[in-house]
């Protein structure tokens, strides 16, 4: 058996090298070439769907009947511009501006606007046969409109040695939608799709879309977002801890120690900008049956982050003192 294949490869590649091989060849090519020439020579009848779009619809009406989306279209034409009709005959708009009016009603597209929105976007002698339907129409209502926020409903996580700045911004940041009275009140926000996003370096813009409840209209449609990630470092620094005035009670409070160690995050753009003003460290009043009193740390800039104290709580001693008719202090007369 491989000896006859071998003999039957042999012949094969004996003809190819022949004479008569490219003979043949150019009689294929020839007779290709004859076949195409007829083909877009000759006058062919197709017929395509063709989908409709609907522009200028106000915001706030919805339609109760849902209008006529595609169009069988019956063309006759040569093969060549056939070709090319068929390319620019994609899609049909239809403005309803002027259609659309009152709390309620229809509007109807007649034959003769949509066979000329046909035949204007055809070329050469194309000839229009048929089109179905032959009339275009839709129902439609007013709708109550509201304005909801809308929430990301993912996460974002940054990469490794990398923190977000702020929060995922959204923009807009508040979404229409429009519905029946009853169907609004239970709505109080809108959601986007359920999109996480892992490994985020540097600034990341998408766009994600809505999620429209149901027989609610939602406008936008989509959202973009953008979330900002900046490489981070650590960053130690002492501070005097802040304490409240007892000069009112003729008193004043000693803390031990009187400074703290705060160590934090910052990226690293702005490590060299933090200063003492961005932090507040301090402790409350004392109570009676505190022997030592937590140290609270606020941050003013928001771009700190992961803060640590050490130590987290400290000693401290109320010193009582009497003041002079004059206001100036005396020695102390009593510790507690």
């Amino acid at each position: 058996m491989s000896e006859f294949l071998h003999r039957q490869w042999r012949k094969f590649r004996h003809f190819l090298h022949s004479k008569d091989a490219l003979i043949y060849l150019l009689f294929v090519l020839f007779a290709t070439f004859i076949w195409f020439v007829n083909a877009f020579s000759t006058r062919r009848t197709i017929t395509m769907v063709i989908p409709v779009t609907y522009t200028n619809v106000p915001d706030d009406y919805i339609f109760t009947t849902p209008p006529t989306n595609h169009v069988h279209v019956t063309l006759d034409d040569e093969g060549l511009d056939l070709f090319h009709n068929r390319k620019r005959l994609y899609e049909l708009t239809f403005d309803l501006k002027g259609h659309i009016h009152g709390a309620e009603g229809s509007f109807t597209i007649p034959m003769d606007e949509l066979r000329q929105a046909i035949t204007q976007q055809l070329t050469g002698d194309a000839g229009l046969v048929a089109f179905e339907p032959e009339l275009l129409t839709g129902s439609y209502t007013r709708q109550h409109e509201k304005e909801v926020p809308i929430v990301y409903t993912g996460q974002v996580k940054p990469a490794a040695q990398h923190q977000l700045c702020g929060e995922v911004k959204l923009s807009p940041s508040v979404a229409h939608i429009y519905g029946t009275q009853q169907a609004l009140k239970a709505i109080t926000q809108i959601e986007t799709c359920l999109t996480d996003y892992e490994g985020v370096q540097d600034t990341f813009n998408t766009r994600l879309a809505l999620i429209a409840p149901e027989n609610i209209r939602v406008v936008p449609d989509t959202v973009d977002l953008q979330v900002i990630a900046e490489q981070f470092t650590e960053k130690a620094m002492k501070l005097n801890i802040r304490t409240p005035d007892l000069s009112a009670r003729k008193q004043k409070l000693h803390l031990f120690p009187e400074q703290v160690t705060v160590t934090f995050r910052i990226g690293t753009a702005r490590f060299n900008s933090v200063s003492e003003k961005d932090i507040k460290v301090y402790v409350d009043m004392p109570k009676k049956d505190n022997e030592h009193l937590p140290v609270h740390v606020e941050s003013r800039n928001p771009h700190i982050t992961h803060i640590r104290v050490k130590p987290d709580e400290v000693e401290y001693l109320i010193e009582n003192y009497e003041t002079h008719t004059d206001g100036r202090s005396a020695a102390p007369v009593s510790k507690d």
